[in-house]
């Protein structure tokens, strides 16, 4: 077995060394659990199974109801438009514009997180979310709505940013998957399931209730967030220096790493993940998966699903909405918890601890993204009945969300101390490249015809796979020769 010795607290980085020792902690497969718990009863990795399971569906639901919040009009992209006098490409950027700035915040609020805890940031970051939509919602122009986009998304990316830190602070490796799937699941998901009811909402009760809806939706969350989401934050370097505390006390912010505090550098400190191949190729790979597999039909769908197929509203709704959740569903169906299954038998086989590069056998199922967005195009351009459409872009979502899982797995799994940057990272990618979709989707098919266009995007993306076929085979290597951060922002 193996003790666990660190390297003083005034060092750059905590290393695990092996030697000989009973007290190591083993899971049911006889495995070294990864990250080892402590003693104390504020571990997180030690709280009982229900408040796990409690933080996991909360911090799930805000993802969900940020990403909602970001997609519940695109079936009234052409009602706002004629309403406020603008074209249907313009009112898309109310979509584009949430998007990048719940991209790009994320990345300032993760020093904050890392050394002040999660909590807080949660319950700040919410409320601003809330009175984004509200503002929105009630603005008599473009520029105020667009306004208030820009602070609904800064409110609605801590979850999006820390989210899938908050689910690392909790379980250790080989448990991960699963229930980084569920969070994956509610990001992916939360744009695909908003038409279906905002097309409803728009037309019953006019598109600026797809504002209201979300923003009364987030305030109720901010309460519950206030009265029970307990810190998950814990610093395994001064945990001895702290006294255990109860569930009350990590209600009231005491969550703060002892001998931290937030440096300038810190806030561009995410950014430094980027030089580890084991981060930045799956996050090239991802901002391809969920521009091409998720936002690239919602900001086409009002225009395809009005000229091709004369769909009202309503049923612009459905058609965006039910086949991409369908496809999410199934995908992670065979994501997550294969993800773990596969890592520990990979771990058995190789009789040593769990390799992150396991998780990277669901490559196969990614496939499925650029081959049914491409079949989605060619359906389109032919004017297929539009339940062949629908099929296509349920295969293209399951790939997207067997894409999501592993990315997310994979990448935190390399690098669990610095979770929160990667997780930043992995947002800032996804939004900063989904925010252009918008101006080229449209124009693009237009000029060239769906087929060829769809079939471009969906080649790009298959093309990017490559790379993390490279990881699948060579990570373990790539990953020792660039060694782990010197410079870690980590707890």
């Amino acid at each position: 077995m193996a003790d666990i010795k660190f390297l003083p607290t005034d060092s750059p980085k905590e290393i695990e060394i092996a030697t000989p020792h009973p007290t190591l902690k083993l899971d049911k497969h006889g495995l070294p659990l990864q990250p080892q718990p402590s003693d104390s009863l504020s571990d997180p990795l030690n709280w009982p199974w229900h408040r796990k399971i409690y933080v996991v569906l909360l911090v799930s639901l805000l993802s969900f109801i940020a990403q909602v919040g970001g997609a519940l009009f695109n079936p009234a992209l052409v009602l706002m438009a004629k309403d406020l006098g603008v074209t249907v490409e313009q009112a898309s950027y109310c979509t584009t514009t949430y998007i990048l700035f719940g991209g790009v915040l994320s990345m300032f609020v993760v020093p904050y997180a890392n050394v002040y805890g999660r909590r807080v940031c949660y319950v700040i970051f919410t409320i601003v979310g809330a009175v984004g939509a509200f503002v929105s919602a009630a603005a008599p122009t473009y520029g105020g709505i667009i306004t208030g986009r820009v602070f609904n998304g800064i409110g609605t990316s801590v979850p999006l940013g820390i989210g899938a830190a908050s689910i690392c602070d909790i379980f250790t490796q080989g448990e991960r998957g699963f229930y980084m799937g569920i969070y994956t699941v509610s990001v992916t998901n939360g744009p695909h399931v908003a038409p279906i009811a905002g097309g409803y909402i728009a037309a019953r009760l006019g598109w600026r209730w797809c504002f209201w809806i979300p923003g009364i939706i987030q305030a109720g969350l901010w309460v519950l967030v206030i009265l029970t989401l307990p810190e998950t934050l814990f610093s395994r370097r001064d945990h001895l220096q702290v006294e255990n505390r109860s569930y009350v006390q990590k209600l009231l912010f005491h969550g703060k790493v002892l001998n931290r505090r937030v440096r300038p550098k810190d806030f561009i400190g995410s950014l430094r993940m980027t030089k580890y191949l084991a981060v930045v190729l799956p996050c090239i790979w991802y901002m391809t998966n969920n521009a091409y597999g998720s936002i690239l039909f919602a900001v086409t769908g009002a225009h395809l699903g009005t000229s091709i197929y004369g769909f009202k509203v309503e049923q612009i709704g459905l058609f965006l909405g039910v086949p991409l959740t369908v496809g999410c569903f199934l995908g992670e169906a065979t994501a997550g918890w294969v993800s773990d299954r596969i890592v520990t038998l990979d771990a058995k086989r190789r009789g040593r601890d769990r390799r992150p590069e396991a998780r990277l056998y669901l490559l196969p199922g990614c496939t499925l993204l650029g081959i049914g967005t491409a079949l989605y195009g060619y359906c389109v351009q032919q004017q297929k009945p539009w339940i062949v459409s629908s099929v296509c872009m349920a295969i293209s979502g399951f790939g997207t969300q067997v894409g999501v899982t592993m990315v997310y797995t994979y990448a935190t799994d390399s690098y669990k101390p610095q979770s929160g940057e990667i997780g930043a990272i992995i947002n800032l990618f996804k939004s900063v490249f989904g925010f252009t979709v918008s101006f080229y989707a449209l124009p693009f098919g237009e000029k060239v015809g769906y087929t060829t266009a769809f079939s471009v995007l969906g080649a790009i993306n298959l093309a990017l796979l490559i790379p993390l076929a490279v990881l699948l085979f060579r990570g373990e290597e790539i990953r020792a020769w660039q060694g782990e951060p010197t410079d870690p922002s980590d707890i």
